[in-house]
C-alpha cells in the first residue's frame, strides 16, 4: 500500500494530464500524457529485487518495441543515491522529442498612408518675381510629394495660389491663378493621379503674415495644396 500511494503522489506532482498503466515482475510501466498534450512513458523500478539498470533495460524495451531512439526526460535516485545508473523513476520519450509548434511571426506592421497630406510653396524660392514657372527648390518639394503618394488613391487635389499685396487686384488675381495651375500642371504630368483637380487663384486676398515687410510678403506669396484621398 505504500508502494501504491509513493507512486500516486509522484504522478500528481508532475502534472500529468493522462496516464495509462501495466506492470511486470520488476517494475511498473505507466503511458501518459504530459500538461503541453505530448506523450510519453514513466517506468517506476521501486522493489527490493530492482534498480536502476531494470528501469533503464525496460525504458530501452518499449522504445525499440517504438522504433525510436530512448530519450529521458527525467530520472529520480533514491535518496542518497545521485548516480544516474540509480534512478529509479525514469519519464522518457521515444524517438525525437516532439517540439511545440512555433507560432507565426508577426505580420509587419504597416504604417497607414494619412488620408489628407498638405504643402505650402511659399518665398522667392518657389517663382521668379511677377513669373509662374516653378523654380528648382519647388519642383523637388513636388517630387518628394508626388513619391510620397505613390500607389495611392487621390480623389481631389485642391491647389490655391496667393500673391502678396503690391501690384493690382486684377494683376494679383491672374498672377496666383497661373502659379496654382502651373503646380497643378506639374503634379499631373509627373504622376500624381488624381480623380479631380481643383485650382484657384485668390490673389492677396487671405494673408498669413504682414504686407508691410518684405519676410511678410515672402510668405504671403505661396502655393497650398491638399490632397484628399
Amino acid at each position: 500500500m505504500v508502494k501504491a500511494l509513493t507512486a500516486a503522489v509522484v504522478l500528481a506532482g508532475l502534472g500529468l494530464a493522462g496516464c495509462q498503466s501495466s506492470s511486470g515482475l520488476t517494475y511498473s510501466l505507466h503511458s501518459v500524457q504530459l500538461d503541453n498534450g505530448q506523450h510519453a512513458y514513466r517506468v517506476t523500478c521501486l522493489g527490493l529485487l530492482e534498480d536502476g539498470a531494470t528501469c533503464r533495460r525496460e525504458a530501452e524495451r518499449i522504445c525499440e518495441k517504438d522504433g525510436g531512439q530512448l530519450h529521458v526526460l527525467e530520472g529520480i535516485s533514491p535518496v542518497g543515491h545521485t548516480a544516474q545508473k540509480d534512478q529509479r523513476e525514469l519519464l522518457f520519450q521515444c524517438g525525437t522529442p516532439e517540439q511545440p509548434a512555433a507560432a507565426a511571426p508577426a505580420a509587419p506592421v504597416v504604417a497607414p498612408v494619412p488620408k489628407t497630406q498638405q504643402l505650402s510653396l511659399a518665398g522667392d524660392a518657389t517663382f521668379d518675381t511677377a513669373q509662374a514657372t516653378l523654380r528648382p527648390a519647388a519642383t523637388q518639394q513636388l517630387d518628394k510629394l508626388i513619391a510620397n503618394s505613390a500607389g495611392v488613391t487621390i480623389d481631389t487635389v485642391v491647389i490655391k495660389g496667393y500673391t502678396d499685396s503690391r501690384g493690382s487686384t486684377t494683376q494679383n488675381l491672374d498672377l496666383s491663378q497661373r502659379r496654382a495651375q502651373t503646380v497643378a500642371h506639374y503634379l499631373d504630368a509627373h504622376g500624381l493621379r488624381a480623380h479631380r483637380y481643383d485650382v484657384h487663384g485668390y490673389g492677396d486676398a487671405q494673408p498669413v503674415a504682414s504686407n508691410a515687410t518684405a519676410q511678410g510678403r515672402a510668405q504671403n506669396r505661396r502655393v497650398e495644396i491638399l490632397i484628399n484621398q
